[in-house]
């Protein structure tokens, strides 16, 4: 049976053979996130979002594996990509997954502030800054929307059969805004032309107040800093540099 790699990231592959699909982790690739994702998924699948079912999880030559029915359809971010002219229509389509994925609970899945917090804690900015940026996170009213926590048009497979949500390893309950924070962070490193308009329409959207999610960017980009990802720390002390006092 031929395999084709349809995506390659950082911690996976990600390979079909038209019937199935595999998320094949690095070598030595923690299980305990292997198994956390697998748990998160199975919890969403069963709030009711659409996603990638997960059949089977194997280990086999130092790889975890999952294996899912494979969805044929195109990812938001190649229709931006292979279609500009349209992007309008598709950050329309992508605000629109965005905001249905924030009217899910999911109660057992972990909680968006302490994970903002233990990454804050693990980044490298200093001790006041770390303070300063915690209180903020403290005042954050609390919230128990199911967040993805990685919504970029890479993870929204549209397809005949609907729309799919895809890798939901830093999924957590909490706040839309920080959620969307995120998103915006990560278009402002990849697709930077496009990350201000997205925050004007999904804003619109929710009719939320675009300076409420400007005050959780300082917050989510010092906790991106805790990971430690090669190449984003100008960016992310750009963004904490604009924390209001």
């Amino acid at each position: 049976m031929n395999f084709e790699i349809i995506n390659t990231r950082r911690n996976n592959k990600i390979y079909t053979n038209g019937i199935d699909t595999y998320k094949v982790f690095n070598e030595n690739y923690d299980k305990r996130l292997v198994f956390l994702e697998s748990f998160i998924t199975t919890e969403v699948e069963a709030a009711g979002v659409k996603v990638p079912s997960i059949k089977e999880v194997t280990f086999n030559d130092n790889h975890w594996c999952f294996k899912s029915d494979s969805i044929k359809g195109d990812t938001l971010f190649s229709l931006i990509k292979n279609d500009p002219d349209n992007v309008d229509k598709y950050l329309d389509k992508m605000v629109e997954v965005h905001t249905s994925i924030h009217k899910f609970k999911c109660p057992k899945l972990p909680i968006q502030k302490d994970k903002l917090t233990d990454y804050i804690n693990l980044s490298d900015l200093d001790e006041g800054m770390k303070i300063d940026l915690l209180d903020m996170l403290n005042t954050c009213p609390k919230h128990k929307k199911l967040v993805h926590g990685n919504f970029t048009p890479h993870n929204i497979l549209l397809s005949d059969n609907g729309d799919y949500i895809l890798d939901w390893n830093h999924a957590a309950q909490g706040s839309a805004s920080a959620d969307v924070a995120r998103t915006y962070i990560w278009m402002k490193t990849n697709m930077p032309e496009y990350a201000d308009l997205y925050l004007t329409k999904f804003c619109d959207a929710t009719n939320t107040s675009s300076k409420y999610v400007h005050n959780w960017i300082p917050i989510v980009a010092a906790a991106r800093l805790g990971k430690k990802n090669p190449g984003e720390e100008d960016l992310l002390n750009s963004l904490i540099s604009i924390i209001e006092y």
